[in-house]
C-alpha cells in the first residue's frame, strides 16, 4: 500500500493506546512523517494503524492540528494557522501540552512539536526555579548547605528569583 498524496478521498483509522478508533482523510494523516513512513514501507497493511504511545484525549487534539493545517501552503493561510495554533494551545493546561509535545514527537509533525515546544518554553519563562521544579514533578534533592553553595557559586543565574 504505497501511499498517493493525491487521492483526498482515501481514509485511515488510527487507533489510541486506550483502543478508541479514528477514522481520518490520508492527507491529513499524512503530516505525520511516522505514518507516512510506515504507509510508505508497508509496514501498517493492516486496516487499523495502532499508536501505542498516545491516549485518545491527545490523539483527537493531534487530529485537530493536522485537519486545519492540511494543505496549507500560502503565505497568507500562515497568518490564519498562528492565531489557531495560539487559540488551539491558549488554555490547555501543562499536562496537555506535555502529552501533546510526547505526541508530537513520536509522530513526527515538526509544525506542532514547534508550537507545543514554544508554548511550554513561554509558559515557564521567568518563573523561579521552585515553580519549575514543581510544574515538572522535579524533587529537589539537594540539601541546604549543597543548595547554598550552588547559589553562591552561580549568583548571576538567581539574580531576580527568590
Amino acid at each position: 500500500m504505497a501511499s498517493s498524496i493525491e487521492n483526498n478521498n482515501e481514509k485511515l483509522t488510527l487507533k489510541s493506546s486506550d483502543g478508541e478508533e479514528f477514522l481520518i482523510e490520508k492527507h491529513v494523516a499524512l503530516q505525520s512523517t511516522l505514518i507516512q513512513a510506515m504507509l510508505d514501507s508497508d509496514c501498517s497493511s493492516a486496516d487499523v494503524i495502532p499508536l501505542p504511545k498516545i491516549d485518545a484525549r491527545t490523539l483527537a487534539l493531534v487530529l485537530d492540528y493536522c485537519k486545519k493545517h492540511a494543505g496549507a501552503s500560502s503565505s497568507s493561510k500562515q497568518e490564519e494557522l498562528n492565531g489557531f495554533d495560539s487559540e488551539f494551545l491558549k488554555d490547555m493546561d501543562i499536562g496537555a501540552l506535555f502529552n501533546l509535545v510526547l505526541a508530537a514527537n513520536f509522530m513526527e509533525i515538526k509544525g506542532l512539536l514547534d508550537v507545543v515546544a514554544q508554548k511550554i518554553a513561554d509558559t515557564i519563562k521567568d518563573k523561579p526555579h521552585q515553580e519549575v521544579r514543581e510544574m515538572f514533578h522535579v524533587e529537589n534533592d539537594y540539601t541546604l548547605e549543597e543548595e547554598a553553595a550552588v547559589r553562591e557559586e552561580n549568583k548571576w543565574a538567581f539574580e531576580g528569583f527568590p
